[in-house]
């Protein structure tokens, strides 16, 4: 999709800003991706042989064309991967997460994939670009779609039903688990 340069760069602007704003308030982010399909900040978890269960992300995706722009939606989703090994601690994470995320969401649980084999579920936050009349919307409203996040944290922290034992964050070194993040994050508040 070739877009016209002012939306690019509107773009860079909003993410720029709202990184500094995700690191704050969800930890520091393990990944940025651009595609085709997305452009966001994600911070993704996984536990000892399942790999990847879970991840926060917030930014530009694409949920429907839209002449001259390569997205058409802004805000935060939860994805939680449902196949792969352990599918009852899989189903619990599934199960927590539609819980916690039931009035935060904005549109019913989709399915997702990835080019690596991953099924899972998305929980969207997501509004429609043109819904908004300015960049300080967009941004604001990105940024109430982490504060939705960050408030899990403090019931992650308290680790219902030991699901969360061993769940790291997806950056080196591999080894700080979500409830030392979610008391760390916790405690700057």
């Amino acid at each position: 999709m070739i877009e016209p340069e002012e939306i690019k760069e509107k773009r860079r602007r909003i993410i720029n800003e709202i990184r500094e704003y995700y690191t704050s308030r969800l930890g520091k982010y393990t990944h940025q991706r651009i595609s085709d399909e997305w452009h966001f900040y994600g911070l993704g978890f996984i536990k000892d042989e399942m790999t990847y269960v879970f991840g926060f992300n917030a930014g530009f995706f694409k949920k429907e064309p839209i002449e001259n722009q390569a997205y058409s939606h802004i805000g935060v989703n939860v994805l939680v991967r449902t196949n792969g090994t352990n599918p009852q601690l899989r189903s619990q994470y599934l199960k927590f997460f539609r819980h916690q995320l039931s009035s935060w969401i904005t549109d019913v649980e989709k399915p997702y994939s990835t080019f690596r084999g991953g099924v899972g579920v998305e929980f969207p936050h997501y509004k429609p670009i043109d819904y908004f009349s300015s960049d300080i919307e967009i941004i604001q409203y990105i940024k109430n779609g982490i504060d939705g996040i960050a408030n899990l944290y403090n019931i992650i922290a308290k680790n219902p039903d030991n699901i969360f034992d061993n769940v790291v964050c997806m950056i080196a070194p591999w080894n700080e688990t979500i409830i030392d993040l979610a008391k760390k994050q916790i405690a700057k508040q």
